[in-house]
């Protein structure tokens, strides 16, 4: 027997699966029936938030016209430290700041950035090669680099003109391995959808 659910009571229902951070859905939608258009919208935000990233998103989106394209999980390893996050919006844009300290404002409590800008392109040498990403998108990668101090490993893309980036140290031992975590992420941001 299939049972027919008002699409408002699916949304709901999924956002506090969501945003509650339960590991099983309250209901199972292979239950009911359920039309395309609901069954698409139900995709795009199955995956969740990184959890870090939970509290700062209401305020982002409350600041920012900008769609908000966040990973479902930080893919930062070798601390037990707590991570603080703050983060800002304007009508073009968002950033996203992380750091081992509340208020940081030194380069070695920052963890790093996520931030997308409406009109926003590559800086001259900001990337050393390039990438593919999910849905044929055309990546930038550039990893650690040091001078008189180090710069952490950054990925950035183009998506329905905005330009996002995401920055962060601790996603691996190489380049290589920075690249491909990083690559994780900014996939997973996508894959989800506007936040």
């Amino acid at each position: 027997m299939s049972i027919i659910i008002p699409f408002e009571n699916i949304i709901l229902l999924t956002y506090l699966t969501i945003s509650m951070g339960w590991k099983q859905p309250i209901v199972r939608l292979s239950n009911y029936q359920i039309n395309p258009v609901t069954s698409q919208l139900l995709t795009q935000n199955s995956q969740p938030v990184a959890a870090e990233l939970t509290e700062i998103l209401p305020k982002i989106k409350q600041e920012t016209k900008v769609p908000i394209l966040l990973p479902s999980e930080l893919l930062i390893t070798g601390t037990d430290n707590q991570i603080y996050v703050d983060g800002k919006g304007t009508n073009n844009g968002y950033e996203i700041t992380l750091a081992f300290e509340k208020d940081c404002s030194a380069n070695a409590c920052s963890i790093g950035y996520m931030s997308g800008e409406k009109g926003g392109k590559p800086l001259d040498d900001e990337f050393s090669r390039e990438l593919s990403l999910v849905q044929d998108i055309k990546g930038y990668f550039r990893p650690l680099t040091c001078g008189a101090s180090c710069a952490p490993p950054i990925i950035g893309w183009e998506y329905q003109g905005v330009f996002y980036r995401i920055s962060l140290k601790g996603v691996g031992q190489s380049p290589e391995i920075e690249g491909e975590t990083l690559k994780k992420m900014a996939n997973s941001a996508i894959e989800a959808g506007a936040r």
